[in-house]
């Protein structure tokens, strides 16, 4: 996936503090400075290791900000506004859900933490991240694969008790089992359509466990046609995910992962994508009766897209046009259904 630009930042370890023997004083406030000297450097260096760490944790996951955390999070708090369209509460509460926010925000996050760590510690992974990503922290020697297995080793148990709080236990189980599938057993490398099997299950678990965050656990439910729209999503992805894939041709190469632009060629897979967005555009506000004026934000995105894939190829341009598909995600996933949660009409119609 295309990472926002990050810089490198280089593992120094944390200075030691050389004495060197003095004469011996007779005052004792010599002694008095060097123990608060002392006492002052180790406090530092522990907050110095503390932000260390936390700024690898953060480098594993900030690619998923505006790829998966952030369309996920929306998807999560505008299908909880819809209320009865998709959602057991027949009057949400906006100041309710924008509470839960940080809640859904951190759900999404620790789910992306276990994929990525789990994803980022293959050998495979580390070479193409030695390409095409050197940022990262194992490429960049700030965590070795072995400490990143140690790092799942805790968060994976620590997901699940938030879960208990939180909810979405049962998405979180599931993209446990798919990271797996994906990582462990190839399922990334094996074919490109397995690959986008896959991902378009993840996408569709992050977006039932965020709404279900979003509507409060044990307080309401979700519908069948919440159920039905998800699966329309999770087709979405899987039809179109390959965007991904152009920018990071030669690192897929690099490790032999047949991705649909190495294995067709470039030029095909761009009208896969092209072809695929532009009719997703219209059929996502068709499906939810939209009037035609209401089909300009979809439908101009997607053909902006689709003329951007087709027409712009550098590596520079699909790591840009990259993120412009996690917005239109955004558009056509959650800004349609956005529009018809609005119409009174459409809600006592999928009531009735």
């Amino acid at each position: 996936m295309v990472r926002p630009n990050v810089t490198d930042v280089e593992h120094k370890p944390l200075a030691e503090l050389h004495l060197q023997a003095d004469v011996p004083s007779e005052k004792a406030s010599q002694t008095s400075a060097f123990h608060n000297h002392s006492g002052t450097s180790t406090m530092h260096g522990h907050k110095r290791r503390f932000s260390y760490h936390l700024h690898t944790i953060w480098l594993l996951t900030v690619n998923d900000f505006i790829s998966i955390i952030a369309p996920e999070t929306a998807f999560g708090v505008i299908g909880a506004l819809t209320g009865p369209l998709f959602t057991s509460n027949a009057s949400p509460d906006l100041l309710d859900i924008f509470r839960r926010l940080p809640q859904i925000v951190f759900w999404n996050w620790l789910n992306c933490l276990i994929f990525d760590t789990a994803n980022q510690r293959l050998p495979n992974s580390v070479l193409e991240d030695s390409v095409n990503k050197k940022w990262r922290p194992i490429p960049s020697q700030r965590l070795t694969p072995n400490q990143a297995r140690r790092l799942l080793l805790a968060v994976i148990p620590l997901v699940f008790v938030v879960t208990l709080y939180l909810g979405g236990m049962e998405e979180t189980a599931a993209m446990v089992g798919l990271t797996w599938m994906y990582n462990d057993l190839g399922g990334a490398d094996e074919s490109y359509i397995v690959r986008n099997i896959i991902n378009a299950c993840g996408f569709m678990c992050y977006s039932s466990g965020a709404t279900r965050v979003a509507i409060g656990y044990g307080e309401h439910s979700l519908n069948a046609t919440f159920f039905v729209w998800l699966a329309i999503i999770g087709a979405i992805i899987f039809s179109t995910l390959q965007m991904q894939d152009m920018a990071d041709q030669k690192g897929d190469a690099a490790r032999g992962r047949g991705t649909l632009p190495l294995v067709h060629g470039d030029g095909v897979s761009r009208w896969t994508i092209a072809v695929p967005v532009l009719g997703w555009s219209f059929f996502c506000a068709a499906f939810w009766d939209l009037p035609l004026y209401q089909y300009v934000i979809p439908v101009v995105m997607g053909g902006f897209l689709a003329l951007r894939v087709l027409l712009l190829r550098s590596v520079e341009a699909d790591k840009v046009t990259w993120k412009i598909w996690c917005f239109w995600t955004i558009s056509v996933g959650v800004r349609t259904y956005g529009l018809a949660a609005r119409s009174s009409r459409l809600a006592v119609e999928h009531l009735g």
